[in-house]
């Protein structure tokens, strides 16, 4: 008789799913990418639509376009456009350009701008540009984590705060070094740091010693690197437990962990076909929850290149002849609902895809 360890059970969704013990495993789980379904009509794009998938992904990175302003156009079926424009001033500021004559003007949210500067600007650390939502946790995890460190160093007055803010760059530097398991770290949100106990000029790398940090994280209500499954990081803390109840509570977040999900797919599978899946739990969840939020939503399918309607794209053209726009530096991106595309124009070429609905 088959047994399923209790650590899968979050995992499953209609019926047992026990990894590599069961044949239809991999087609029934919860975190199976189910992709996009061009079959379906698109009536809406928000902003978030639009941007994310051009937002650190290989094609975008390979253009290597640094655009001073970008302009997102959606042109509905009776051909009406909206359009909002924004530049990047010599602060790296965000700031509105006035819409063309003729197009219905939109506002966005300071979310929506968010997503918009992501493709003109890459601040030092994810932490800048969320700011706003996670000043108030990065307070309260920067006072939990010095009254910790207060009492360890009651014991070890040698302990340090060696890592605390980390920027995408480095993330990519430790993940290269396999001295990180993801791609996005809590660190990168300012809500992790990494202590340090020397011994001389040395770090104690002897378990015992941070041991102590199991029970206090638990007493503070933070999460301690050395219960992770796979990956111990004894000198680790952090706020959150991990990247899923991080977007559970901020859903807005899915826009840093999307461009990533081939990584998170890929580290999830080898672990299935491996019968380890217990060891990445916390990488399941996290794309058990992404498929969640974006089932039925608008996408654009990156595996389907179309043609732009040129029709489409003169009528956008006219327009922008009444704002600053530079063919030659600056993006638009255009979703045509007529025509069920999305395009990112540049002066490096046209890059089009088919919207679809994820399934």
């Amino acid at each position: 008789m088959l047994r399923i360890p209790k650590l899968l059970l979050p995992l499953l969704s209609l019926s047992l799913l026990a990894c590599s013990f069961l044949k239809d495993s991999v087609e029934d789980a919860t975190w199976q990418d189910l992709g996009c379904d061009t079959t379906q009509k698109v009536s809406t794009l928000a902003i978030y639509d639009m941007v994310h998938p051009f937002y650190e992904t290989d094609t975008f990175l390979q253009l290597n376009i640094k655009p001073t302003a970008i302009y997102v156009a959606t042109v509905g079926v009776r051909q009406e456009v909206e359009m909002t424009a924004y530049k990047l001033d010599s602060l790296n500021q965000i700031t509105a350009i006035p819409n063309p004559a003729g197009t219905i003007g939109v506002t966005p949210t300071w979310v929506e701008q968010a997503y918009l500067g992501a493709l003109i600007h890459t601040p030092h650390y994810l932490y800048d540009r969320w700011t706003r939502i996670l000043e108030n946790d990065r307070a309260t995890f920067l006072a939990k984590r010095d009254s910790i460190k207060t009492i360890m160093a009651e014991k070890h007055s040698s302990i340090k705060v060696i890592s605390d803010l980390r920027s995408i760059a480095n993330q990519r530097k430790y993940l290269s070094r396999k001295r990180t398991a993801s791609p996005v770290s809590m660190h990168n949100f300012g809500l992790a740091a990494d202590f340090a106990i020397f011994r001389g000029h040395r770090i104690s790398n002897t378990l015992a010693s941070y041991k102590p940090l199991d029970t206090l994280t638990a007493q503070y209500g933070l999460t301690w690197g050395g219960n992770f499954v796979g990956f111990m990081d004894p000198g680790h803390i952090q706020y959150f437990k991990n990247g899923a109840t991080l977007v559970q509570k901020y859903p807005v977040l899915r826009f840093e962990f999307e461009p990533y999900r081939e990584f998170y797919l890929n580290t999830v599978e080898k672990a299935v076909k491996a019968g380890r899946i217990n060891r990445v739990v916390d990488t399941a969840d996290l794309l058990t929850l992404l498929n969640e939020l974006r089932r039925n939503q608008p996408c654009a399918c990156g595996k389907i290149k179309k043609q732009i309607n040129t029709n489409t794209l003169e009528k956008v053209k006219v327009l922008l002849q009444t704002t600053p726009y530079n063919a030659l530096n600056d993006i638009i991106l255009i979703g045509d609902l007529s025509h069920q595309t999305l395009s990112l124009v540049s002066a490096k070429g046209i890059i089009t895809l088919e919207l679809g609905k994820w399934r």
